[in-house]
């Protein structure tokens, strides 16, 4: 709920705001914390498929971590894009190193996890499921990313190559569920 709140407060003020003051409020630390928030739903995520037993509540709790990654991925597509101004090169830098130590690292791994229960959500009929849920994501990460990215003056290829990282990783999880 709280999410939800944040998303519509940032969208009330950015109507109302100009375009000098919605650069203030959206500083690469606002960015930052929107990463940080996915990351945090990705490493719920990658304790609950950890747990998943293919019971009625170990679903529950994966598609709760699901929605909390989707939702913080769309305050940042938001955020990403309500911000006009590029990033300086500190802020760059820090956006682009955020990304690698957390979501860079934590996406990947969760996806190779939930591959590996694979015949899990088959037995249990939700293989489909998990590749409709990470086809949002790939669609969540990559329109965040490029407003994001779009936005850096330094630090570029290191940022371009987490991007694509993430990318891969997820389209990886699609292509192996999908088969």
């Amino acid at each position: 709920m709280k999410l939800l709140s944040a998303i519509l407060v940032t969208a009330a003020l950015a109507t109302a705001t100009p375009l000098t003051a919605r650069d203030e409020l959206i500083t690469a630390q606002t960015l930052i914390s929107d990463i940080s928030n996915i990351n945090a739903g990705v490493e719920s995520l990658r304790k609950d498929v950890a747990a998943y037993d293919g019971s009625l509540l170990s679903e529950t709790r994966l598609v709760a971590d699901f929605t909390a990654i989707h939702l913080a991925n769309r305050k940042g597509f938001l955020d990403a894009n309500l911000r006009q101004a590029p990033f300086n090169a500190s802020d760059s830098h820090d956006i682009v190193q955020f990304t690698i130590d957390s979501v860079g690292v934590s996406i990947p791994a969760a996806v190779e996890e939930t591959k590996a229960k694979k015949a899990l959500f088959e037995k249990s009929g939700q293989d489909a499921v998990i590749a409709g849920t990470l086809k949002v994501l790939l669609n969540d990460h990559d329109t965040f990313s490029a407003p994001l990215v779009a936005k850096l003056t330094a630090d570029l290829e290191r940022g371009q190559a987490v991007v694509a990282k993430i990318h891969d990783s997820i389209q990886s999880g699609i292509d192996y569920f999908s088969s």
